[in-house]
């Protein structure tokens, strides 16, 4: 399996607020190192590599996660779902929730 995470970079070079909390939690709970790689979909690079990934699986909103197995490719656009069935790590209602609203606000698409 070959898991990729795809966060965003904003056009004044920062990266967006999701992306910094999902790699934030990752980290804290010892999952980082089940990322096998992280591109960035650059606001100010138009062929950037994650702009790419999203243009390629019709995605609009990051952080995202595109997961590669022999025989199919998975992409994950809500981390919480990403965490319970690839990561085996259960997220709360509340993280879900919020989750949810964050990735419906203007401010997190690409």
């Amino acid at each position: 399996m070959n898991i990729i995470m795809v966060k965003k970079i904003r056009p004044d070079g920062s990266l967006c607020r999701k992306s910094a909390e999902v790699s934030e939690k990752l980290q804290q709970l010892n999952l980082s190192d089940r990322i096998n790689r992280v591109v960035f979909a650059d606001e100010r690079e138009f062929f950037s590599p994650g702009l790419e990934l999203a243009r390629q699986h019709g995605v609009t909103a990051a952080p995202f996660f595109v997961v590669e197995q022999e025989d199919s490719t998975q992409v994950y656009t809500k981390y919480s779902r990403f965490f319970k069935e690839v990561l085996g790590h259960q997220t709360s209602e509340t993280e879900e929730i919020s989750e949810i609203m964050a990735q419906h606000s203007d401010l997190d698409f690409l």
